[in-house]
Formats: C-alpha cells, sequence, structure tokens
C-alpha cells in the first residue's frame, strides 16, 4: 500500500512539474520575437477589481481590462448620460461587415417559425478584436457629448426658471466630466480573423490593441445583428515588484471596503506587452 502510494505521489510529482514546463514554454513562446514598444494605459483602462481581495503581502494581484463600445444609439441613456458601455451592437458592427466575415445568414424566403430564428442556434465565433486607445473614436465620442451639451445650455438660458431643466444640465455635465477623466478611452472599433492583415491595418503598436474574442449573433425581428461577447483576457496578473507599486498607490483604500469604487483621475500608469498568442503582459508601473 505504501508503495502504491509512494509511485502515486512521485507520479503526481511529475505530473505538476510537466504543466509547470508546458505553461512556462508558452509564456516563454508568447514573449519571443522582436520586441515592440509597450503600450502605456492608466488606470482608467487597467483598474482594480469591484471586489478586493488584497492583503498587505498580496502578489496575486490583477488589474481587470475595461473596454468600451460606440453603440447606435448613442447618448440614449437618461442616467449617467454620457457613460459608454460594452454591451449591445456596435456601430460598425453592419450586416455589410457579418457579410464580410462570413457570419451573415440571408433570411430571404425563410418561414418566420424556422429554427434559424432560435437564437441558440446561431454558435458564437472567436475572431481577434481591435481596441483603439484614446484615438478618434473616443475623441469624436467626447465632441458629440460637448455640443450635446452647449445645446441644453442653450435650452436653460431661454429658461431660466424651469428647474427640470435645470438639473438635466447638472447632471449631463457630471457625466460629461466623469467621461473626460475617469471612462475607459479603450474602444473596440473593429473585428476579424487574419491576425497579420489587422496588425498590417492597424499598425501602430501605442494606439491599437488586438485582443482574442467571440462574436455572439442574435435575430432581431428576423433581422440578424450582433454584439461582442466578451473578449477571453480581461483580468491581467501584476508581478511583483509593480504590485507593491500598485498598493502603495492605493493604500488609503481600507481593507475592510468590501466593494472597490473609483470615478476621478488616474493614479497610475501600467505598460502593456502583448505577445505572439495575443496574450498580454505588465511590464512597468508608473505614478501618476
Amino acid at each position: 500500500m505504501n508503495k502504491k502510494l509512494s509511485h502515486l505521489t512521485v507520479f503526481s510529482a511529475a505530473f505538476l512539474i510537466l504543466i509547470n514546463i508546458i505553461v512556462l514554454a508558452g509564456v516563454s513562446y508568447n514573449r519571443s520575437g522582436d520586441a515592440k514598444p509597450a503600450m502605456q494605459l492608466t488606470e482608467r483602462e487597467l483598474s482594480l477589481p469591484y471586489r478586493s481581495y488584497r492583503e498587505k503581502e498580496n502578489s496575486g494581484l490583477a488589474v481587470r481590462l475595461n473596454w468600451n463600445i460606440v453603440p447606435d444609439e448613442l447618448y440614449s441613456s437618461s442616467y449617467n448620460k454620457y457613460a459608454l458601455q460594452r454591451y449591445g451592437t456596435p456601430n460598425w458592427l453592419t450586416e455589410d461587415k457579418l457579410k464580410t466575415l462570413g457570419l451573415y445568414i440571408d433570411s430571404t424566403g425563410l418561414d418566420a417559425n424556422d429554427s434559424l430564428f432560435d437564437n441558440g442556434h446561431l454558435q458564437a465565433e472567436a475572431l481577434i478584436v481591435v481596441l483603439e486607445y484614446n484615438g478618434e473614436t473616443f475623441q469624436d465620442v467626447v465632441s458629440h457629448a460637448e455640443k450635446d451639451i452647449q445645446i441644453l445650455r442653450d435650452k436653460v438660458k431661454t429658461k431660466p426658471d424651469d428647474k427640470d431643466l435645470k438639473e438635466q444640465l447638472k447632471s449631463d455635465e457630471t457625466s460629461l466630466t466623469q467621461l473626460k477623466t475617469s471612462e475607459s478611452r479603450l474602444i473596440a472599433i473593429d473585428v476579424g480573423r487574419n491576425l497579420q492583415a489587422l496588425r498590417d491595418k492597424y499598425a501602430d503598436n501605442s494606439k491599437y490593441l488586438m485582443m482574442r474574442g467571440e462574436i455572439r449573433r442574435y435575430w432581431e425581428n428576423n433581422k440578424q445583428s450582433a454584439s461582442i461577447r466578451q473578449l477571453f483576457i480581461t483580468n491581467i496578473h501584476v508581478p511583483l515588484p509593480y504590485s507593491k507599486v500598485i498598493n502603495q498607490i492605493t493604500h488609503h483604500e481600507s481593507e475592510e471596503k468590501p466593494y472597490y469604487s473609483w470615478t476621478a483621475k488616474p493614479r497610475y500608469k501600467v505598460e502593456l506587452n502583448m505577445g505572439k498568442r495575443l496574450e498580454p503582459w505588465i511590464s512597468q508601473v508608473i505614478s501618476l
């Protein structure tokens, strides 16, 4: 019996060593090749998780990748009007785009009760998502919001006694400030299958980030739509000594506080590298 246990222990240890070798080999391959300039993102784009499990000596810190889309119906919400989101259909993910990707199903002539209209039959598709950092897309969103605010300000001038209008202006101005100072500027602008083609099209490593993700297709009134269901990697490990830097920067956060909340200017900047397998890693954390 003891001999069997001994053999089992040796086998388990060998198996763990093999797994570690495979993992380390994968990490080495991902980080091999010509080094490309790292993208510098702030706390706006790489924030601490909502629930903090950090302890004083915790080296297992991870930051969450925050990204958004620009939907067809921009600024349709009445609460926190100018906040962006990652849900819904991006304004560029059109029928023509789905055709280009080979994901469009022509429903012409199909019966309304056809099983194809069952959303469960439309499989999600793994693709490469292109994220633009603080580029024209985000600046256009800010410009649109500023014009929208100015229209409301002009209305308030013509109706200075309208309390509801003043409250709306106050709320919208707060939302605009948050958009400018704390909203993530990482916007999904494209998807594709060919990594090299995307890298050729979006060659600026300081501006564009490629991530593997998944497109979800669904039916709305017998018409096909799609959204970015997820990015496969959103939690990024912060190794020592960089995790200590972040903990020092955010040391005033109470350990007893169950939820993490941050809506001010960013407190740190992160250098994010992307490897051959589109797996990111952190090479620097800088206090702001």
